[in-house]
């Protein structure tokens, strides 16, 4: 299915946060018909910690679809 974007919830900008996926074809894939990814922007020149990237996928697993995207990583 095609994802059309849904906006974003958090930082200003358009940085890290909740970007909601919204299918434009909700009744061929109605399990899918709204689904989030949590985008963590990586810190400039910096780098997170095994130990805090564990407690953001944590806390997505558990609250949300489990889909990150690591935005400005590469």
């Amino acid at each position: 299915t095609h994802w059309k974007h849904g906006g974003i919830v958090g930082v200003l900008g358009y940085g890290g946060g909740v970007i909601g996926r919204y299918s434009d074809v909700p009744d061929l894939f109605p399990s899918v018909a709204h689904f989030h990814t949590l985008r963590v922007n990586q810190p400039a020149s910096k780098f997170y910690s095994t130990e805090a990237l564990r407690f953001i996928c944590d806390i997505w697993n558990r609250r949300g679809s489990g889909l990150t995207n690591l935005h400005g990583s590469t």
